[in-house]
């Protein structure tokens, strides 16, 4: 079995693999606080919990945006499982051209999405990946990646408003009965959630006028992707897990590599 940890600023997700499919996932706060012994003793609660055995996880891959979390998740890893985690990078063979000109700045959550992206679906292509940040993510009709654009995230747009405005308060982020709100719940409903809506359908229009007269599909991803999916016809697939299929591909791509270092 193989373990795929994503390592977000907001969330961690960990799952697990029995060849081809996902058979589990947990979603975690990204705590800075939690030991590597804490680490594991989640981990492994969770798996147990399951009736996953860890004895047979034989393979850890770990895409992270958070260097501190990467090195407690490589040495629970080591401690535990005495597996060496493969750390996912724009060096490594990962099937696609990234044509943009400091490569080795994208994150790992998104160099999992490229590559998924390109294997599951159809190109050229839009990723939409709703996370801390709202990520764009685009692979030409080639499937290599060219480029993108970055947004504050639905969750963290929301927070930053309220913690500026003292009379505004957290609500839950759903799409509102009316746009025009009658309260202030619904005010904000409208405003953050449909709003994200609209800049989303916005900025995927002007990409989309950048491939003339060619198709392009596009997928979302995230915690919000299946609920936005709902209320925007400009959305044509939602896969909450594309960064997890991604951190599988990227490890099967490498497997002759990983093996020669073992």
């Amino acid at each position: 079995m193989l373990l795929v940890i994503d390592i977000g600023n907001t969330n961690t997700v960990i799952g697990i693999y029995r060849s081809k499919t996902l058979v589990e996932s947990w979603r975690l706060m990204s705590s800075h606080a939690r030991t590597v012994d804490e680490f594991w003793i989640v981990a492994k609660l969770l798996c147990n919990d399951a009736g996953i055995n860890t004895g047979d996880i034989k393979g850890v891959i770990i895409g992270s945006v958070v260097p501190d979390l990467t090195n407690s998740f490589i040495k629970m890893s080591q401690k535990y499982l005495s597996v060496e985690p493969v750390i996912v990078e724009h060096s490594l063979n990962l099937g696609l051209k990234f044509l943009v000109r400091e490569p080795k700045q994208l994150g790992a959550d998104r160099i999992c999405n490229a590559v998924a992206a390109k294997k599951m679906y159809t190109t050229p292509l839009i990723v939409v990946d709703l996370g801390t940040a709202t990520t764009f993510d685009v692979l030409d009709k080639k499937g290599d990646y060219i480029g993108g654009a970055i947004s504050p995230g639905l969750l963290t747009g929301s927070l930053e408003l309220i913690r500026k405005a003292s009379q505004l308060h957290q609500i839950d982020l759903t799409y509102p009965d009316n746009i025009i709100g009658k309260t202030t719940k619904e005010h904000l409903q409208s405003g953050i959630f449909v709003g994200h809506i609209a800049m989303i359908e916005g900025l995927v229009s002007r990409i989309k006028k950048e491939f003339a007269n060619d198709p392009v599909m596009v997928i979302a991803t995230g915690g919000y992707s299946q609920e936005l999916k709902k209320h925007t016809p400009n959305i044509d697939v939602a896969n909450p897990n594309l960064t997890l299929e991604g951190l599988y591909l990227i490890y099967e791509m490498n497997r002759n590599w990983i093996t020669s270092k073992q």
